[in-house]
């Protein structure tokens, strides 16, 4: 119990950092100033809301049933686990500290202490997730999870490939790219080596039924929600700021991908609880028989 109680305090002091870095950047205080031009410090901001408003309360909701020691404990703590270690890295190396004016280094310690209590809290749930019993999926929600992972792999794939090889070709360079290339390089980079592949990877292996992919749907659908949310975010904050860049269309279409993700998410939480709860019963009717 000790060591659900420690895990479940970290698990709040995360969602505390990460609830702290939001409130402190552009978003609220404007203490923290990112190296990034004006059009990513909007960008940021729609990130911020995420943080803010998901991701914190998830890893402290998780941290306090650790600390009970309630079984939805590590399938909560996954996703906002996973994308505080995907901000994390975004907003340490994705700024130019040589080009703009700011002050984000100065709160390094701020992000060391992200990195840090969201890669050990991510590692703590899935090792906790791999010594419980996971239940397997119906049919339909089996199918539709699979089908929503491969989709999304392959869009994202798609669309990265195609951003990566205007910018390697020279022949379509956008002004996203010029004004903040480290930020461009850095999401690219997170995209294609892990997030594209672990959904591709989970997708088919739903297909497969293995068991290993059906525990890490729980973190990639709720870091998918987190990571759509995010963008919607800044497809938000661009429109009320009136950036050039800002697209009503793309607002909507990534505001209905982050509803239905969450959905998807809720879905796979019902069912571990669902059956957690029955697993907890028949126990209690074996022993008192």
């Amino acid at each position: 119990m000790r060591s659900e109680r420690m895990w479940g305090l970290g698990l709040i002091l995360l969602g505390t950092c990460v609830a702290a870095s939001s409130l402190l950047g552009p978003l609220v205080l404007e203490v923290i100033r990112f190296r990034v031009s004006a059009s990513a410090e909007t960008q940021l901001v729609g990130g911020e809301i995420v943080s803010l408003l998901i991701v914190a309360p998830m890893a402290i909701t998780a941290g306090l049933l650790a600390i009970r020691g309630h079984d939805l404990a590590p399938p909560l703590a996954l996703a906002p686990s996973l994308y505080a270690l995907y901000l994390a890295f975004s907003l340490v190396l994705g700024v130019d500290y040589a080009r703009y004016p700011g002050n984000n280094e100065r709160f390094f310690p701020l992000y060391w202490a992200i990195t840090v209590l969201a890669a050990s809290s991510a590692l703590a749930a899935w090792a906790r997730l791999s010594r419980r019993e996971i239940p397997e999926p119906g049919t339909r929600l089996r199918w539709t999870t699979s089908g929503v992972l491969i989709l999304l792999g392959v869009l994202l794939g798609l669309t990265w490939s195609k951003s990566i090889w205007d910018v390697l070709s020279g022949s379509n360079i956008s002004q996203e790219y010029l004004g903040d290339p480290n930020t461009y390089w850095v999401i690219r980079l997170l995209d294609t080596a892990f997030v594209i592949p672990a959904a591709l990877a989970a997708g088919m292996g739903l297909l497969m039924r293995r068991r290993s992919a059906t525990r890490a749907v729980y973190g990639l659908l709720g870091f998918l929600m987190c990571e759509a949310g995010a963008v919607a975010g800044m497809a938000a904050a661009m429109a009320i700021r009136r950036d050039p860049f800002a697209s009503v269309p793309f607002l909507v279409i990534t505001a209905i991908g982050t509803v239905a993700l969450a959905v998807l998410a809720a879905c796979w939480l019902l069912l571990y609880a669902t059956h957690t709860r029955d697993v907890a019963d028949a126990a209690v009717i074996r022993q008192a028989a």
